[in-house]
């Protein structure tokens, strides 16, 4: 399963300085601590959220009360952009993992700002689309993938949106998530996302430690997400 569509800018980083100066401007500005939720599934979609710093993870209950880790944000990421278009409720809950910073954009002024900036426009837009391809991506990797190949790639999206390249070529992620967490996000078991971890260490492609990883070679780690 390829993974480049997981190696992304940020919905800020897409914006010229100033119109990014402008944006967060308009904004109030928001903290959470770890634990708590920045929005809750079902709740009125009266804002959206820039993070600036920290990292939340999307989830919601599945039928059979489990929760479902769908994502993780972080700096420069927007939630909830479906306000820009129309009035809706919350899909999903977003909640800190960490000590969490933000800019909370009522819909008025998002809206505004959107009319006035067409470049903004043109990124949420890229924004949306490039969320949609990335969930038809993981469906057919969840249709087509053992959970070595799904545990893969979201190591890979982990350490290409939020790792940290040393001088040697490794990449050094600080884990925001547990492996109960990882295991949700992937779609398997605890149990088999254990197996999978194991068998990447046994390959020496990562390793690792309590809430960090390291990606011994990201070339190779892609290369053998893209036969899986």
């Amino acid at each position: 399963m390829a993974c480049e569509v997981y190696a992304r800018q940020s919905f800020l980083e897409c914006l010229p300085d100033g119109e990014r100066a402008v944006l967060l401007a308009m904004g109030l500005p928001r903290e959470w601590e770890r634990g708590e939720a920045l929005v809750r599934a079902g709740d009125r979609a009266d804002s959206a959220i820039v993070l600036r710093e920290g990292i939340a993870k999307i989830h919601r209950p599945a039928a059979d009360g489990a929760d479902v880790v769908l994502g993780l944000c972080g700096p420069g990421d927007l939630l909830g952009e479906i306000t820009a278009v129309r009035d809706a409720s919350r899909s999903a809950t977003a909640t800190a993992l960490e000590r969490v910073r933000a800019v909370v954009l009522p819909t008025p002024e998002l809206r505004s700002f959107l009319a006035s900036h067409p470049h903004a426009s043109l990124a949420l837009l890229d924004l949306a689309l490039r969320r949609l391809y990335g969930a038809d991506a993981r469906r057919v990797e969840f249709a087509t993938s053992e959970t070595l190949g799904r545990v893969t790639s979201r190591l890979l999206e982990l350490a290409d949106r939020f790792g940290r390249r040393l001088p040697d070529g490794t990449i050094d992620v600080e884990l925001p998530i547990n492996q109960e967490e990882l295991a949700s996000w992937s779609a398997s078991s605890r149990e088999s996302t254990a197996r999978a971890l194991r068998t990447l260490r046994e390959l020496h492609l990562i390793q690792t430690h309590r809430l960090r990883l390291t990606v011994l070679d990201a070339d190779r780690l892609r290369s053998h997400a893209a036969r899986l």
